[in-house]
């Protein structure tokens, strides 16, 4: 039998062809594992500068939540302007990067139909503490202020913003500004701030104010500092419109600018650089595109490596940390170390070419088939292949990369193909473990799936079943979700996990249309017509969150799958649906993330069983470019004043409006719910919100 060890015996000159593949291989190898090194090496820095601005900015935060805390135990009062005084003093002592902390506060009396707050004429009030540049501390109190007059603190942006009904119980950041206590001084000296102000009410539910705290971020001038001798590398802070947030250098200087970057008056403050490298700029250019990750662009013929990371996210205006480093800092030694051991071995080959020459083909076409088998598997691509070879060696090769690739194509019917994908690429075993992750869930459930099955024999059931769970996983892969489980005629879907969905609520939303679509178009085939299968619907429930995704189970035994709160809430909407005659329900995260492309119909505020925090939820109408569908929403249009008259105790109002609408689910749930609520109403403390005694 022809073997390598004795054809190489004879032919010395066909280990200089192996030798110059093994190096070539190798090289390409190694470039491929410094640029994972490189990359991932980037990315811990990025997270690094991320978690620097988060402690930072995450001070302000703290403080509002003590001053939250002492209310709830009132050991502050917003009555008491000198208590007040003392514990807004205390904290600012407390947190030294604190600039300034100010509660603004008034009667409050409701929220009109916009959602903005009404307070009364009387009682308007500004307690404020604040640090100066040298860190002395001052206070300001402005008592019995008159209303809508122009020391009215009340009418200020921060204020109004945060005091929003959409806002209540959350709090909202501003961009970078210059503090206001520095007005006096010039730009280059005047600290950079920013400010998270949130709507406080104490522990029996009474409004205490919007407080305001400020907060100057050491990240942003530790950037400016100079970097160490011999590092290629450029970090940098900039903005999703691709502006510069931190400096590249201590004497460039801050200003306002407009959204091209352009010096502007009324724009925002970024960084104005005095020199621009073609390099950073690159990447500037890149941030603004909206790429996040790593990416390899030219600049003027210069190969670079660029990693852009979002830092901050929810607090800082979609600021990016961006890394730039030339491609060479990583790969120059190997290039030509590669290139002086290739001229080695092109002269070894020009002197044994002769006696090799017969071996180096058959060694070749061996090797060219094992090549393009693994480059296959490379590409996620597992098509059984043949086994021919002229080495027994490269044949046993071939047939394990053939095993290797059955086992594959198994497992991918099991587990997500994503998920394989990346375990197959990363080399290692999975292990316990998950993570924090932002994506889109899906739950469906066919309604009244058990009356289908009782009239089905079970051979029958479970063919109808495999062929609509094969229309409706097909319809949500091809929208970028990935099934995570089947549960019983059920279907868990994840959107951005295992793989990146750019704009996954958007892609929920298209999967739940498009899932819909296949029932009724399963419906329509021979096979259910011959059947004489009566038409399945689909139920849905879409949420968006951050939840653990990851290996659950045991240490022998693992699921992928994602846990949390979210999860429990996506299967809940889709469980509310039996209860308003809907077919797809989305949270109200969906519906913002989701922006106008879709057309929903707001439905009801809502805690679901085991939740006690009351969320909004929508019904998905349709496509915004649907006809249909905007000649639906029309029609329902009248329904969403009727929900908003109930909620605010408007019940024959909102009966009126109902009695306008076609026949419609939700409407005949909230016709029902004024009826009642007018024969027996509500408690005083009742906010809108209809408990969900049942999942």
């Amino acid at each position: 039998m022809l073997t390598l060890p004795r054809f190489f015996a004879l032919v010395v000159g066909a280990l200089a062809l192996l030798a110059a593949a093994v190096l070539l291989v190798a090289v390409r190898a190694a470039n491929q594992a410094v640029f994972r090194v490189g990359e991932s090496a980037r990315q811990e820095t990025a997270a690094r500068i991320g978690a620097a601005l988060e402690s930072d900015l995450g001070a302000a935060e703290r403080a509002v939540a003590d001053f939250e805390q002492a209310l709830a135990l009132d050991v502050a009062s917003a009555r008491d302007p000198a208590g007040l005084r003392r514990a807004l003093t205390a904290e600012l002592i407390a947190l030294r990067n604190l600039t300034e902390l100010t509660l603004t506060s008034g009667t409050f009396e409701g929220y009109d139909d916009a959602g903005n707050m009404v307070l009364g004429r009387l009682g308007r009030r500004q307690v404020a503490v604040f640090r100066d540049r040298d860190g002395r501390i001052d206070a300001r109190a402005l008592l019995d202020v008159i209303a809508d007059g122009p020391d009215d603190p009340t009418r200020h942006d921060t204020f109004r913003t945060a005091a929003h009904q959409e806002w209540r119980g959350r709090g909202v950041w501003s961009d970078l500004a210059y503090s206001e206590r520095d007005a006096a001084l010039p730009a280059p000296a005047r600290r950079k701030v920013m400010t998270v102000q949130k709507a406080i009410f104490d522990g029996r539910g009474r409004f205490a104010g919007v407080l305001r705290a400020g907060i100057v971020s050491d990240t942003l001038d530790r950037f400016a500092a100079a970097k160490a001798d011999g590092d290629p590398h450029r970090l940098f802070i900039c903005d999703s419109a691709g502006r510069l947030v931190t400096r590249l250098q201590p004497a460039d200087v801050y200003g306002p600018v407009d959204d091209n970057g352009r010096p502007d008056p009324d724009g925002d403050l970024r960084v104005l650089p005095a020199r621009l490298p073609d390099a950073v700029a690159a990447a500037l250019g890149i941030a603004r595109r909206g790429v996040v990750g790593g990416t390899r662009v030219d600049v003027g013929g210069v190969p670079y490596l660029v990693t852009i990371a979002p830092v901050a996210e929810g607090r800082a205006q979609q600021w990016r940390a961006g890394i730039v480093v030339p491609e060479s800092a990583y790969v120059g030694d190997l290039g030509r170390a590669r290139d002086r051991l290739l001229a080695l071995l092109a002269l070894i080959v020009l002197v044994i070419a002769g006696a090799a020459i017969a071996g180096a083909r058959a060694v070749g076409a061996g090797m060219r088939a094992l090549g393009a088998a693994t480059d296959g598997m490379r590409r996620f691509v597992f098509d059984a292949g043949p086994v021919r070879a002229p080495f027994a060696e490269v044949r046993a090769a071939l047939a394990s990369v053939e095993r290797a690739k059955t086992a594959l194509r198994a497992m991918v019917k099991y587990v997500p193909v994503g998920l394989v994908r990346r375990l197959y690429e990363s080399g290692r075993d999975p292990a316990l473990g998950a993570e924090l992750t932002d994506v889109s869930l899906m739950f469906t459930d066919i309604a009244d799936f058990t009356s289908h099955a009782e009239r089905l024999p079970p051979s029958r059931l479970a063919d109808a079943l495999g062929r609509y769970l094969q229309a409706a996983t097909a319809a949500v892969e091809a929208m970028g979700g990935t099934v995570d489980k089947y549960i019983g005629d059920a279907l868990m879907v994840i959107f951005n996990a295992p793989d990146p969905v750019p704009d996954h609520a958007a892609a929920a939303c298209r999967a739940a249309l498009a899932c819909a679509a296949a029932t009724d178009e399963v419906a329509r085939s021979p096979f259910w017509q011959q059947a004489g299968l009566s038409p399945w619907r689909t139920r849905f429930g879409l949420h968006a969150d951050r939840v653990m995704v990851g290996h659950f189970g045991a240490p022998d035994r693992l699921s992928y799958t994602a846990m949390g709160d979210g999860v429990n809430l996506a299967s809940r909407l889709e469980g509310l649906n039996k209860i308003y005659g809907t077919t797809i329900l989305a949270s109200e995260t969906i519906r913002a993330r989701a922006g106008s492309a879709f057309l929903f119909r707001r439905v009801d505020r809502v805690a679901v069983k085991g939740r006690g925090q009351s969320i909004e939820i929508c019904e998905l109408v349709g496509a915004a470019s649907d006809p249909r569908a905007a000649a639906r929403q029309a029609a329902l249009a009248p329904y969403e004043r009727a929900l908003a008259a109930a909620q605010r105790r408007q019940f024959q109002q909102a009966l009126e409006l109902l009695a306008a609408l076609p026949d419609d689910g939700p409407s005949a749930v909230l016709t029902g719910r004024c009826r009642h609520w007018l024969r027996v109403p509500p408690p005083p403390e009742w906010d809108g919100t209809w408990v969900a005694t049942q999942k």
